[in-house]
């Protein structure tokens, strides 16, 4: 078995974003505010990080579908893969702003290094289940 180690990866991302409305003038935006509010309400504002330290605010992820990358989701493939029934692009763009598209995590592990939109999923998934004893399993390097 070979013995723990560090290794550098570099990855460069081209990002092709759908086009979108800003989020504020977004139709559906409403939504999105209005189940940040059930789910304060319900006290349930905590990061989704089992054993986070970082301090708040709480920051919404939309995690099965960006906000941004809606435009290009297959309805019928969408529904397939997650075992939905959403009816019309109308249901889909309210299920994107509902807490069924809405993931609670701290600004830390939603916009920074060790965050989600940082690093590669194989390492996000492991960062979610990760020991406490041990340093995170990969971090980004801003160079």
């Amino acid at each position: 078995m070979p013995d723990a180690h560090d290794q550098r990866t570099t990855i460069h991302l081209r990002e092709h974003i759908q086009a979108h409305d800003p989020r504020e003038s977004d139709p559906h935006y409403h939504l999105f505010l209005a189940a940040k509010r059930r789910i304060k309400a319900a006290g349930l504002m905590k990061c989704a990080i089992a054993g986070c330290i970082y301090p708040g605010p709480m920051e919404l992820h939309h995690d099965k579908v960006e906000y941004s990358e809606q435009g290009g989701v297959d309805l019928d493939k969408f529904n397939a893969y997650y075992g939905l029934h959403l009816a019309d692009e109308e249901a889909f763009k309210q299920y994107i702003e509902g807490e069924g598209n809405l993931e609670i995590l701290c600004s830390v592990h939603h916009r920074t290094r060790l965050g989600i939109h940082e690093l590669p999923g194989p390492f996000w998934n492991a960062l979610r289940i990760w020991r406490d004893d041990l340093p995170p399993p990969a971090e980004v390097i801003y160079e």
